[in-house]
């Protein structure tokens, strides 16, 4: 394991962590460059992906950290989750239907849609399948900055610093343009700033799979499709009002380590 960071020097500390993070990016757009792009298999997606949190656990352990999670402010907080979670999972629906109002989106249900143990089994695997992703890219884009790296501190920078790594982090959505851009960055902000408040990833983490997972449970019941670039603008729009209710939460003090 390696010195911890308060052992080194301020330029060995900045080695140390811009080579951590470029592990950790690298290793985080894996599976879709390699797995979905390149070979075209789920499968490899799939164990890329968890092979990742292994792989940061170790990039915790080498920056000095006795659980290689706590790099990241995953010590658990299970309430900082579930209040996150349930807020998404709210707060998602309601931006659809205001979607539908103005004429930004479209839904319609499915003609056959899963019913009875098939819609569980496919509520189950949607719940997994967007909270692995959500987790890993929440440490990239996130946790290694509060916690390992803090650049930018803790308040405002670290939010705003955050919410442009979590745009470079959709590097292959970069292609879609400005609005994309903008609308990554509008919900990285609220991410980022669960995280601010909270203290704790775990924060980020149930908003941003809150929003993953009510993308996926409404797809199992509803044809849902965006009015030209008005799914990006509802989006930007509901990442800012997530925000403004995530500044409205008492600040925690971060969890020692």
């Amino acid at each position: 394991m390696s010195p911890a960071p308060s052992e080194l020097s301020p330029p060995r500390v900045a080695l140390h962590c811009a080579l951590a993070f470029a592990v950790l990016y690298a290793c985080y757009e894996a599976p879709e460059g390699i797995g979905g792009r390149l070979l075209g298999s789920f499968a490899v997606t799939a164990v890329l992906m968890i092979l990742f949190h292994a792989v940061a656990w170790g990039v915790g352990r080498w920056l000095g950290y006795r659980n290689g999670f706590h790099a990241y402010a995953l010590e658990w907080r299970g309430s900082a989750l579930a209040r996150a979670l349930a807020l998404m999972l709210v707060l998602k629906p309601v931006s659809v239907l205001a979607g539908v109002a103005l004429g930004w989106m479209r839904v319609q249900p499915l003609t056959n849609p899963q019913m009875g143990t098939a819609l569980l089994v496919a509520v189950l695997g949607a719940a997994v399948s967007t909270f692995v992703p959500s987790v890993a890219e929440d440490i990239v884009a996130r946790g290694f900055w509060y916690r390992a790296w803090p650049v930018a501190g803790q308040g405002a920078g670290y939010v705003v610093l955050s919410a442009g790594v979590f745009v470079l982090t959709h590097v292959y959505r970069l292609g879609n343009g400005p609005l994309e851009w903008l609308m990554l960055f509008c919900t990285g902000l609220a991410y980022a700033a669960a995280v601010a408040r909270t203290g704790s990833l775990w924060g980020a983490v149930g908003l941003h799979w809150g929003w993953n997972l009510a993308n996926a449970l409404l797809d199992l019941q509803l044809d849902v499709n965006a009015v030209g670039q008005g799914g990006r603008v509802l989006s930007a729009v509901t990442g800012l009002v997530a925000l403004g209710l995530v500044v409205l939460l008492p600040k925690r003090r971060a969890a020692s380590v």
